[in-house]
């Protein structure tokens, strides 16, 4: 391959079947074949920079941008469908309530057009679509709600008058107690005994009040505020099987009035007024004394019992 002297640069027969090119001073890499058209022998061009083009305000966005793509614009807010939920949500609320579902059943039918109308606007769909929904479920919950607690209370009430079905209230109603029933008196005090008498209880449990005595207060005692002053001795006797928890409630009146009891400490130590409290066991006994303080001795009545379980018995001096 010779070298061309003083050639300009270009493409030259490199004597290898192959044109080569010559930058004018020496070969260089470039070939090309010897049949090879006139633009594959143009001398290459290197491309010349591109220089950046500033945007002005005339020019769209794609002609300065890179990529040649313009972005989305945000999506616009459906007034007319936030209004819309907004009349759904209230709708809602009022229709699933009885006494203003009529108030419910008005703004759900508007809620309901205007979110259709919305679906068709420009914007974001979903608030369109979550008031159809609700428009929607709150008019047939609201039906439901107003036919089960306005309408059906009264129509059963209208056939149970016309005696087309029963009424509840009747099924519902324990049976009327017989004539009889009616005419048989809650249990009261049992007997009317003398002092001194015992009275017997179905369980063999027994409770005997001696006659009164006379009975002089020290200067300790309490309750001695009327005429006459009277002790009784009270014996309670367990003929029972069981254990008797003694849980004695005394109550004595005189001439019409109620007595006082007497609260007293005697010279050897008795308690007097102060009625056991301890597990009477079966066939045992128990015995204390009670004072009382009242205006006739010739009429007295006392009421007592040995337990809460048991009647009361009475005890009086009254022919």
């Amino acid at each position: 391959m010779t070298n061309p002297t003083n050639a300009p640069a270009g493409w030259y027969d490199d004597g290898q079947g192959a044109q080569r090119y010559w930058d004018g001073t020496q070969w260089t890499e470039h070939t090309a074949p010897l049949a090879a058209s006139a633009a594959a022998a143009a001398e290459p061009v290197a491309a010349a920079p591109v220089a950046p083009v500033a945007p002005t305000a005339a020019m769209p966005y794609a002609a300065v941008s890179p990529g040649g793509s313009v972005p989305p614009p945000p999506a616009k807010t459906n007034v007319l469908g936030i209004v819309a939920l907004a009349v759904a949500g209230v709708g809602f609320i009022l229709a699933v309530i009885p006494f203003t579902f009529f108030v419910g059943a008005v703004l759900l039918p508007i809620a309901l057009i205007l979110a259709i109308i919305a679906l068709f606007l420009p914007g974001r769909k979903w608030p369109a679509i979550t008031a159809l929904i609700l428009a929607i479920v709150g008019g047939i919950v609201g039906t439901i709600v107003f036919v089960v607690v306005i309408v059906a209370g009264p129509v059963q009430q209208a056939l149970e008058d016309e005696g087309i079905i029963g009424s509840t209230s009747e099924a519902t109603e324990p049976p009327a107690a017989s004539e009889s029933e009616e005419a048989t008196p809650e249990p009261g005090p049992v007997g009317n005994l003398a002092f001194g008498d015992t009275m017997v209880w179905e369980d063999d449990v027994e409770l005997t009040v001696s006659a009164p005595e006379p009975y002089t207060p020290t200067e300790f005692a309490a309750g001695a505020d009327q005429a006459s002053q009277l002790a009784f001795t009270m014996t309670i006797t367990n003929n029972s099987t069981e254990n008797l928890q003694p849980v004695v409630y005394t109550r004595l009146s005189s001439g019409g009035q109620e007595a006082s009891q007497i609260f007293d400490v005697t010279a050897d130590g008795t308690q007097i007024g102060v009625p056991p409290t301890t597990v009477v066991l079966p066939g045992e006994s128990v015995t204390w004394t009670e004072a009382w303080s009242v205006a006739d001795p010739n009429s007295l009545t006392m009421q007592i019992a040995p337990s809460f379980d048991y009647e009361d018995a009475i005890f009086t001096n009254v022919q």
